[in-house]
């Protein structure tokens, strides 16, 4: 006898999206666990850089696409942290904190106070060898927004930062 079954539990959708959020982080999680067992620490941090990178492009792609926002047309600091707010929200899990600091309509500063990544990194034994990929991520977001400047890492949580700072300088 075959019975076809359609009956599912139901999770509310605001839970959904944390476990959405966690399964991809620990996926890049193990990515590059497995990346550094097969290629060494050297090789799995550039590849991971690589990876983050394009996938910032990516993730940016579709959620500037779900907010009709055309690469190009986006200009200003605070146009750009309110997208990366945005970014935020719906990629990354609230187990991270962070801030936007608008100083003007061409720089700012992105503050990181806690970092469910750097967490999990202390877990290993080889902590000091990796190369955080986040600046990546906002380099890839930055250029499928079709915007020109650069990310200055001021503070890093792994170089025994309390916290992650990193300054945004449009051209």
């Amino acid at each position: 006898m075959e019975l076809l079954l359609k009956e599912r539990y139901s999770i509310p959708l605001e839970t959904q999206k944390f476990i959405l959020q966690m399964c991809w982080a620990q996926h890049d999680g193990q990515w590059f666990l497995k990346s550094k067992k097969k290629y060494g620490i050297k090789e799995a941090n550039q590849l991971n850089q690589m990876v983050v990178f394009s996938m910032g492009k990516i993730e940016a792609r579709h959620i500037l696409s779900a907010l009709g926002i055309k690469k190009g047309t986006v200009n200003t600091i605070p146009e750009i942290f309110k997208i990366m707010n945005t970014f935020m929200d719906v990629i990354i899990p609230k187990i991270m904190k962070f801030k936007f600091f608008v100083h003007s309509e061409t720089e700012g500063i992105a503050l990181v106070e806690k970092c469910f990544v750097w967490k999990e990194v202390e877990k290993s034994k080889e902590s000091s060898d990796y190369k955080c990929a986040c600046n990546f991520r906002h380099r890839g977001w930055l250029e499928a927004m079709g915007v020109k400047g650069e990310i200055i890492p001021l503070q890093r949580i792994s170089n025994g930062n309390k916290t992650c700072e990193f300054k945004f300088v449009l051209d």
